[in-house]
């Protein structure tokens, strides 16, 4: 009877403590780091490289958003494309539908003829659709941006932004987005800009997903002697953390 007894306050001991147990709570940083690299030797001798890491924390009421992106390539031992780019946002909650932002961003591509690109911009978010499935937000605010040209003065303006980000969880594996951002300057009319990346990402584990994304750009008024399109196309291995 003692032995029975022993066994059974052991046994209860062991319960308790899982029966009341919690799960932690769910971190409200997530982040991830792509790469992506193409190589080519014998008839055509080229090299790419691309590289992206992102941080973000849910709004609670605040959140915060950081993107890094580089973009190279060389054919023959001479660059014949490089960019960089790097964006910090912050947001602040005031309701389930409805946020404040700021936004910075610094941009270098002498290959599309500025040697740094800065934006400075603050505004409003309207979140259209909250998921589970869907996720759409439209953005608009004041800008201000500073451009360095690769042969020309720089010159600064202040203009109108306007954003749209769009999430469909196709799967609970993949997931389809697109961002787009458009920037005009009150100064000049002419001068307007948009940028877009599409993208479709599959999970392959837990921690690893195969990403596919395509970059748009197009400048009204680019410097003279460079085009208004510049596209790259990219397939990249992103581990989240």
């Amino acid at each position: 009877m003692k032995r029975s007894a022993l066994v059974s306050l052991l046994a209860l001991l062991l319960v308790v403590p899982v029966l009341g147990a919690e799960e932690p709570p769910k971190s409200p940083w997530s982040g991830s780091l792509g790469l992506s690299l193409l190589s080519t030797t014998g008839n055509s001798d080229t090299r790419s490289f691309g590289a992206e890491f992102g941080l973000k924390r849910v709004p609670d009421p605040w959140g915060l958003e950081l993107n890094v992106k580089f973009l190279g390539s060389s054919k023959n031992g001479i660059n014949d494309a490089e960019d960089t780019y790097v964006s910090l946002r912050g947001n602040r909650n005031l309701s389930e539908h409805w946020a404040l932002y700021a936004r910075g961003s610094g941009e270098r591509n002498t290959f599309a003829g500025f040697d740094l690109r800065t934006i400075l911009e603050a505004g409003a978010t309207y979140k259209a659709l909250t998921g589970p499935v869907q996720d759409l937000s439209f953005d608009g605010g004041l800008s201000w941006t500073s451009e360095e040209p690769v042969s020309l003065p720089s010159f600064s303006y202040t203009g109108a932004a306007l954003g749209l980000a769009y999430e469909w969880k196709i799967s609970p594996t993949s997931a389809f987005s697109e961002k787009a951002r458009y920037y005009a300057d009150f100064s000049d009319g002419s001068n307007w800009r948009i940028a877009s990346e599409t993208a479709l990402k599959a999970a392959i584990s837990t921690h690893l997903a195969v990403k596919a994304e395509y970059l748009y750009r197009f400048t009204n008024q680019p410097p003279p002697g460079y085009l208004k399109t510049d596209t790259a196309t990219t397939l990249s291995l992103v581990a989240s953390f």
